[in-house]
């Protein structure tokens, strides 16, 4: 209380100084210093003027804020109200909650400061606009007023609505308010527009004409009273008036009755989207099938399924197209075809596009080709190509058999190793005292997954075409073309075409088994055909060997692997043609030694071993060995060989010679006359046959020159080079021939006359 009578007296005598004269007043410096003391020791609170030339009290700042309010008609911004009163916006921010409770009827909102007189303004101003238009929403009011939706709602409308604002809220969408004149004027445009309506039409071309939101629309539509229904309450929603339903159900009826079935797509023009629903309740009495496209009638089911029944008996077609309207989609014939085509109907018809053609039909046809099948099959075995695919299907048994018995015995090894193993391990302990005990070594076998081992069966093979598309098709053409089934040209005769092979490689297997039949009846003379011709060619094999022996290393060693490759080669070709044939086995494609050694590893095991052996002695360089295994390939084909007989070896000779003698006489090659010249002196020199090509005869020549008179070799020498040059084709070919035609004489002189002198 001191402090405060100090203050006063301090305040009387500051007065008393101001009103002094002059003389006596405090500078303003020192005011400022006295202030400044004041406000430090906080004896007083002062808020600063922006330009810091002033004081303000806090009672006086809020009483300069609501002064400020009123003056702006109830409604100021803070920033600006800072500006005016002339203090920062801080003190204006922190006195706006003392104004506020100070007077209740004032609110802050968005930086602003808004109190009563503005909001019963505002609130008159909404009620006239609502008169006017009839209808406001507050998100307009937002942005006309700018300020907020929740403010309005509550502040505004919500306080004053029924007093100064007259209207009522919509309950459908609560920022709508509207005025009960224009619920009605609304509900008379819309009961209007529907009434004068007789299709279907969408909800927002009826929004479009009596310019109402779509949600008022759908508010006020029931009390519109309307004379038809709405698809929906949602965007795109059409209306559909109830005098278009009734014509619409009317057309409906009259058609299905007409024509026993509706199309999707024309109740939808008819505006039923739903047609699904529409059609279960339209016609729930009926027994009717949906398709994909339309929904018909048991009537033109039971009509289709008679159609079928007529083609099958009457072995005939059936055009399923033009016997249905033409509205049906293929997936719709298809859906009717699975719905009257019983499995035994299945079995007797055949469905292509849109025909349905009887089994029985297509017999007719494919007797047509019977003459062709027949041709083809007969062809078909001539050609050995039967017997080379059946061929391939017992090779492809055989591997199929072996690798079984592979995997057999790997799973034999398997549980021999797992009971040795079982064994050892229970007796030994063990320790290391045990007995010890031989392993079998395991087979190693890595097979494809895809071959299955179960079945004693061969792998399917594609039987081969005897018959081909254009064949078939040349035939059965004409035909089709009569009965004006064009378009069935192609899918028939793609289906012909297995069934008329199958049945052409019937005829020859018919074919082949008659052959077979009267093969057999001769093949006890064919056996001993092939073994008489297989010792005869071992015969003039040994005196062959019996003359090359006769010869030094180096040419004994070319004429024999000569005679290997030419007369054994020969037998074994015998041997192999006899095997194929006892096997039906193809020999066409076999004429080289790896295709030999192919064929050879393709036979059954009673063949194989012994047959590649004796391959492999034709590479060599011995006779002996050949001879020694051609005689256990002869005992699997239950043949033998002949005992040598020494009369008939002389015999042979002499028909060697006399040969020689008459393919001398006759021949008039120069390269040839020298061959068989050397030939049949070697037989009358030695008394031993000789088989050699034209690369061996200086090496003839050779031996033969201590036979030989000088005279008589030097002539066959000559005579040989002058062969020599032409084979290598000089320059002088043609003088070289005349020289050779000419010498030829005396070389056929000197062959025929050793004979002579040999005979001497």
């Amino acid at each position: 209380m001191a402090d405060w009578e100090e203050i006063k007296r301090l305040a009387a005598d500051f007065q008393k100084v101001q009103l002094s004269t002059s003389s006596q007043r405090l500078s303003e410096r020192n005011c400022i210093e006295i202030v400044s003391w004041l406000i430090r020791s906080k004896k007083i609170d002062l808020i600063f003027t922006t330009d810091g030339k002033e004081y303000l009290t806090s009672s006086q700042l809020i009483q300069d804020i609501k002064s400020e309010l009123y003056v702006n008609g109830g409604r100021v911004n803070l920033v600006e109200l800072a500006k005016s009163i002339g203090v920062d916006l801080s003190h204006i921010t922190a006195y706006v909650p003392d104004v506020i409770k100070s007077q209740r009827n004032v609110h802050s909102v968005l930086g602003q400061l808004i109190d009563g007189s503005y909001i019963l303004k505002i609130a008159g101003e909404i009620n006239e606009k609502l008169q006017q238009l009839g209808q406001i929403n507050v998100s307009d009011l937002t942005i006309q007023y700018d300020l907020p939706s929740d403010f309005l709602q509550s502040q505004v409308l919500g306080k004053h609505l029924g007093k100064i604002i007259h209207g009522k809220q919509d309950k459908n969408d609560p920022k709508v308010y509207f005025t009960e004149s224009f619920i009605a004027r609304s509900v008379a445009k819309i009961r209007g527009a529907l009434n004068g309506l007789t299709q279907p039409t969408s909800v927002s071309a009826i929004l479009n004409q009596i310019d109402i939101h779509e949600k008022l629309f759908f508010t006020l539509f029931e009390q519109s009273c309307p004379m038809g229904f709405l698809t929906n309450k949602l965007p795109g929603a059409q209306y559909i008036p109830n005098i278009y339903s009734k014509s619409q159900n009317e057309w409906v009826s009259n058609f299905y009755k007409q024509n026993g079935y509706l199309e999707y797509d024309a109740l939808t023009r008819l505006g039923i989207s739903d047609y699904k629903t529409y059609l279960k309740n339209k016609i729930s009495h009926e027994e009717v099938i949906y398709l994909k496209t339309c929904v018909v009638s048991k009537n033109i089911l039971e009509r289709i399924e008679a159609d079928i029944d007529e083609c099958i008996s009457s072995k005939s077609y059936l055009d399923i197209q033009n016997n249905l309207p033409s509205v049906f989609s293929e997936k719709d014939i298809e859906m009717i075809l699975d719905s009257v085509l019983t499995s035994h109907k299945q079995k007797q018809v055949l469905v292509m596009d849109e025909f349905i053609v009887s089994k029985a039909f297509v017999d007719s046809l494919i007797e047509l080709c019977q003459k062709l099948l027949k041709e083809k099959a007969k062809h078909f075995v001539d050609s050995e190509k039967y017997i080379a695919y059946k061929t391939d299907i017992l090779l492809s048994a055989s591997k199929q058999q072996k690798a079984k018995f592979e995997v057999e015995d790997i799973k034999a090894d398997s549980k021999r190793e797992e009971r040795r193993k079982k064994a050892s391990g229970g007796k030994s302990g063990g320790g290391t005292q045990g007995r010890e005990t031989k392993t079998k070594s395991t087979k190693k076998f890595s097979r494809s997954s895809k071959l299955s081992y179960d079945s004693d069966e061969p792998e399917d093979k594609k039987k081969p075409e005897i018959v081909n598309y254009n064949e078939i098709q040349k035939i059965v053409q004409r035909r089709l073309e009569e009965e004006g089934l064009e378009n069935l040209i192609d899918p028939l005769v793609s289906y012909m075409l297995p069934i008329v092979n199958e049945k052409a490689y019937e005829i020859a297997e018919n074919i082949y088994t008659a052959l077979v039949a009267d093969r057999n009846v001769h093949k006890r003379k064919s056996h001993n055909e092939v073994q008489e011709k297989i010792n005869v060619l071992v015969n003039d094999i040994r005196l062959f060997e019996k003359g090359l022996k006769l010869f030094p290393t180096d040419a004994q060693n070319n004429l024999t692997k000569y005679l290997l490759k030419s007369h054994c080669t020969e037998v074994i070709n015998e041997v192999l043609a006899y095997v194929a044939a006892e096997h039906n086995l193809n020999m066409l494609n076999v004429s080289t030694h790896e295709q030999r050694v192919k064929f050879v590893s393709e036979l059954p095991s009673d063949y194989k071993s012994s047959l590649t052996n004796l391959l492999k002695t034709v590479t060599g360089q011995s006779v002996e060995d050949f001879l020694n295994n051609l005689d256990e390939v002869l005992g699997s084909c239950s043949m033998i060989l002949k005992k040598v007989d020494k009369k008939k070896d002389r015999i042979l000779v002499l028909n060697h010679k006399h040969a020689l003698e008459e393919a001398l006489e006759t021949c008039e090659d120069p390269a040839e006359v020298l061959l068989l010249a050397v030939q049949l002196i070697f037989v009358g020199a030695s008394q031993n046959m000789l088989h050699a090509s034209g690369r061996h005869v200086s090496a003839v020549l050779q031996f033969l020159k201590q036979h030989l008179t000088p005279e008589q070799s030097k002539e066959l020498s000559a005579y040989c080079d002058l062969v020599t040059l032409v084979l290598n084709k000089s320059s002088e070919t043609e003088t070289v021939l005349e020289q050779l035609r000419n010498k030829m004489t005396t070389i056929k002189a000197i062959a025929l006359g050793y004979k002579k002198t040999s005979e001497k």
